[in-house]
């Protein structure tokens, strides 16, 4: 099968559907220039989460007060790149920056673009809340899928923003038979994230991959829970050896792995629900597993991150390249 880049339409919506002989991806430019969707062509999987409403129809009505509920309304899953802000809304230079930032919400304008060997597209767009250009990449060659991302600080003073990949890994390719392996040497438990039904302890230093439980046990992350485990966990990963994570399905035989800048991202985010949440949005209807490459932490938004010293400094003009790359594999051996 030769690469190829047609058009679909999805609710309404125009989304590319990019392919080689082994993935099919499936982009969103009109929202975020959002991944939908990364399948294995060899069994049809889709790796990526979708959420319980998935992509709402094209034009829908938006009905959120709130910069959060506007988002959830609006996510449909996959994979989003969160700038300039991540987590909480915030005030920054006289103006709401809101939950997870205005670059997951606007449209991308798009166009083919040259990949050796492959095929990709190229998608461009300007914030209006923040004075920055935005460019990303797509690119499929073989069974890997690579955002390379270039942000300009258009101002002519210094910027300082959060920057990351949220990229959400759902069923069929999440169960229980998963296996998380991370570059990373620490695991922070979110410190305000203290749930009925998270297992985990708010705010504690652990050593990857036995953390600190709730109730002063142990608890392995490196292990998927079911899908109707009841729990649910944020948190953060510091301290890489080598910025990368491997999430192994050895029942279907299937892996995906996970690569990135790490002078860029040398952090990452930790989120998983699998039935815990019983409150909006997810009413314990959830089961995904999110591993997000993160320039900063905590997920507070982007004053918390200036003051814990992780955002990312634009001076005027300046502009900043960042990659990331998901490949999937077939695992040998597995049954």
């Amino acid at each position: 099968m030769m690469p190829s880049l047609e058009t679909v339409t999805v609710r309404g919506w125009e989304v590319l559907r990019l392919a080689t002989s082994e993935i099919e991806v499936d982009v969103l430019p009109g929202k975020g220039g959002d991944i939908l969707a990364v399948r294995w062509l060899a069994t049809g999987t889709d790796v990526l989460w979708s959420t319980p409403w998935g992509l709402r129809a094209h034009g829908a009505v938006p009905t959120a007060a709130d910069s959060m509920t506007g988002f959830l309304e609006n996510y449909p899953g996959g994979w989003q790149t969160l700038f300039p802000n991540g987590g909480t809304d915030t005030m920054e230079q006289g103006v709401s920056l809101g939950f997870h930032g205005e670059s997951t919400l606007i449209p991308w304008e798009w166009q083919r673009a040259e990949i050796p060997g492959g095929v990709g597209v190229t998608l461009d767009t300007c914030l209006i809340r923040s004075p920055f250009r935005m460019r990303r990449q797509i690119a499929l060659v073989g069974g890997t899928v690579t955002v390379t991302e270039s942000f300009t600080n258009e101002s002519r003073v210094l910027q300082e923003v959060m920057w990351s990949h949220h990229p959400a890994f759902g069923a069929p390719f999440l169960d229980s038979s998963c296996v998380l392996e991370v570059g990373a040497r620490t695991f922070v438990a979110d410190a305000g994230y203290d749930t009925p039904t998270t297992d985990l302890a708010a705010g504690v230093r652990s050593t990857w991959p036995e953390v600190v439980g709730k109730n002063g046990d142990r608890v392995d992350l490196s292990v998927v829970p079911s899908p109707d485990a009841g729990v649910d966990r944020f948190g953060y990963l510091l301290d890489f050896d080598e910025p990368v994570y491997v999430i192994t399905n050895p029942t279907l035989g299937l892996r995906a792995t996970v690569r990135w800048d790490g002078a860029l991202f040398p952090h990452a985010w930790y989120w998983c629900e699998a039935a815990g949440s019983a409150g909006f949005p997810w009413h314990q209807r959830a089961y995904v597993l999110a591993v997000e490459p993160a320039a900063s932490w905590p997920g507070a938004g982007l004053q918390a991150a200036r003051d814990n010293g992780t955002t990312v400094a634009f001076a005027p003009g300046e502009t900043k390249v960042a990659e990331v790359c998901l490949e999937l594999a077939s695992v040998r051996g597995t049954t």
